[in-house]
């Protein structure tokens, strides 16, 4: 099963519950349009992404202070 992709050469395919499972990226496509299939690939890891806890930019900062005075 494969479900239409925005980018020629670029192909999601799902499984029999229509999850989906794999990209098939054409390696021209990949070539002319390395930026492209990037964003592309980006958007379905945010997409797949999206139910989980999110975390501040603060805590994240502070996290990242306070491990680097650590060292």
């Amino acid at each position: 099963m494969k479900a239409a992709s925005p980018i020629k050469g670029v192909k999601l395919i799902t499984d029999e519950t229509e999850n989906r499972r794999y990209v098939q990226i054409d390696l021209v496509t990949l070539a002319k349009e390395p930026e492209a299939v990037e964003e592309y690939l980006d958007g379905l890891v945010a997409i797949s992404r999206r139910n989980e806890p999110t975390v501040s930019h603060a805590d994240v900062m502070k996290a990242t202070y306070k491990r680097a005075k650590r060292k």
